[in-house]
């Protein structure tokens, strides 16, 4: 039904203001057929009802109202298979001469029914055009004329002025409509340009996407290594051929799986998984690990995937890669064990070394000069130097064999400091340098690390600083530098690390070459050890330094605050 009436009211045409204009006037035209057939329903009531009914004015009245209804549907037609102006002209004409007949001639000049006149001047605006109002202003006001001369009356001039004023603002606001409607069409024609001119180039993108993702897709097939890419929910989107092989398992048991269900195969080692379920919980797991699967050895590292074209940096998945480092762990394994027998080789009998300097230190079997025990504890310092190096040398093959691993716990960072002044005091003080430290009030009391782990760092750091100043200070500062981070920062006012040797200054068994290096010693494990640490935890690590002024050691690391203290902390 709606769309029918719809078909009624609509007159194709090629101007979009000729089509507007045409619509509304079979609009006004069914309203105004509408209105006379009630009124021909109510004149047939009227005298059904009322024998003092006047038959000649009903009669009148009825013909009146038929000729109208007559009237309207010829003028449809002419609407719709001929000229909207011309049918909007007749209904116009039609209007304004049956208003002249409705009322008496005084009423119509001066009284009730005067204001009839002005609908067809308001419709003149907007069913023919903006000026046409003016026209029917003239037609009305030559009516109100006429009509007042044939009964000797004085012309209503108030009455034709407002007229024209009725004009003239039918014809501002149908001239603003018009305009209105042509900046919109010319908006319209430019935004339908514009969307043309997007979608050539969303094509062209795509048709680059498509190239692009085809490249991707080969570079992916051809890498050797197994690769896995999830959505932020952990199902597994993407996979390469190689895993395939590396996993002795079909893609389809991997691709639109959930992480969990690879993480419970049973050919997974109880351990690895514990291993893989840290990696989905938690953010602060090392970015590379080995898992156990079946009888290989497999390395995997995951990096989280972010969207930088969003705000915020969000992240939109991780990428997985696996390697198969069976025959490496392996060797490893057999570098292992061959560090760790002559570790423990080595460790018993400098133990014995040192427990005999210590008795002989102490006068345990007879009085001792100053010669004598300035040499034991000369043997006290070279063999606690060596168990030092014995120990990095054990941490040095855990972390490569991928056996160390962190163990987070509350930890009172003033008992870090206060542990680390235990210990190198002492040294310090041997050397006349001044040993300082604080704590930024931002930092909490409590918060979650590895408290041994932390130690090794904190006193590696230091005792570096206090082996390469020879005088002046160091200060070490545990502070809060953002919301979700904390750091530890270890300056001196040593000779300073060339520009050169910054980069390489982490690598393992790297020294800088320098007289400071020869007459210290060393194996170039203690900062290497620093930097596997820092990032087992989830941390960075950054050196400012310049030759002959000092340098500044900082570490950033996450920060988790115990549940019982984050609100307290929040509160500060």
């Amino acid at each position: 039904m709606k769309k029918y009436i719809e078909s009624l009211l609509t007159v194709p045409a090629a101007d979009p203001d000729d089509a507007r204009r045409r619509r509304l006037l079979n609009i006004l035209l069914l309203g105004t057929m509408i209105a006379a057939l009630i009124g021909v329903a109510a004149i047939g009531i009227d005298s059904l009802t009322n024998p003092l009914s006047n038959p000649a004015e009903l009669q009148v009245t009825l013909f009146g109202a038929i000729f109208v209804t007559v009237g309207i549907l010829g003028i449809y037609q002419i609407n719709r298979r001929f000229s909207g102006q011309w049918a909007a002209f007749l209904f116009l004409l039609l209007l304004t001469f049956v208003f002249a007949l409705t009322d008496t001639p005084i009423n119509l000049t001066e009284g009730r029914s005067l204001f009839l006149f002005t609908i067809p001047i308001i419709m003149a605006s907007l069913i023919l055009a903006a000026r046409a109002s003016f026209l029917f202003a003239a037609i009305s006001s030559g009516i109100i004329v006429y009509l007042s001369l044939s009964i000797d009356h004085v012309v209503n001039l108030f009455g034709i002025i407002g007229f024209f004023m009725v004009a003239l603002v039918s014809w501002l606001a149908a001239r603003s409509l018009e305009q209105a409607l042509r900046e919109l069409r010319v908006i319209n024609a430019n935004l339908d340009q514009v969307v043309i001119e997007r979608t050539r180039e969303l094509a062209q993108a795509l048709e680059r996407e498509r190239i692009e993702a085809g490249r991707n897709q080969a570079i992916l097939n051809s890498i050797a290594d197994g690769v896995v890419v999830f959505d932020t929910r952990w199902n597994a989107i993407l996979v390469n051929p190689a895993l395939r092989g590396i996993l002795e398992m079909p893609t389809e048991l991997i691709v639109n799986k959930n992480f969990s269900d690879l993480i419970e195969h049973p050919r997974l080692s109880p351990r690895s998984r514990q291993l893989l379920y840290a990696m989905m919980q938690h953010s602060t797991q090392p970015p590379s690990f080995r898992i156990e699967w079946d009888k290989k050895t497999l390395s995997i590292s995951a990096a989280q995937v972010y969207d930088n074209s969003k705000d915020g940096n969000t992240n939109i998945g991780t990428v997985t890669v696996f390697r198969d480092f069976t025959r490496e762990a392996e060797v490893e394994k057999l570098k292992s064990t061959f560090v760790a027998i002559v570790s423990h080789e080595l460790r018993t009998p400098l133990n014995a070394i040192l427990g005999y300097a210590e008795m002989f230190k102490e006068s345990v079997y007879g009085p001792m000069n100053d010669k004598q025990v300035n040499m034991a504890e000369r043997i006290m310092k070279n063999t606690q130097r060596l168990l030092g190096l014995i120990n990095d040398l054990l941490d040095q093959a855990q972390m490569e064999a991928g056996r160390l691993t962190i163990q987070m716990a509350p930890v009172r960072p003033a008992d870090l400091l206060e542990n680390m002044h235990s210990v190198m005091d002492q040294i310090a003080h041997e050397k006349d340098l001044k040993l300082t430290s604080e704590i930024d009030d931002g930092l909490p009391e409590l918060l979650n690390g590895d408290g041994a782990r932390l130690q090794q760092i904190l006193v590696n750091l230091v005792n570096n600083a206090v082996k390469f100043t020879d005088r002046g200070a160091v200060h070490v500062r545990l502070f809060c530098p953002y919301e979700n981070k904390w750091g530890i920062e270890v300056s001196d006012t040593g000779s300073g690390i060339p520009e050169e040797e910054l980069p390489k200054i982490f690598e393992t068994f790297h020294q800088v070459e320098s007289g400071a290096t020869r007459v210290h010693g060393g194996f170039g494990l203690g900062l290497s050890i620093v930097k596997q640490l820092v990032t087992l935890m989830g941390g960075e690590i950054h050196v400012h330094s310049k030759a002959g002024t000092g340098t500044t050691f900082t570490i950033t690391l996450p920060l988790v605050v115990p549940a019982g203290s984050l609100e307290k902390w929040r509160n500060l």
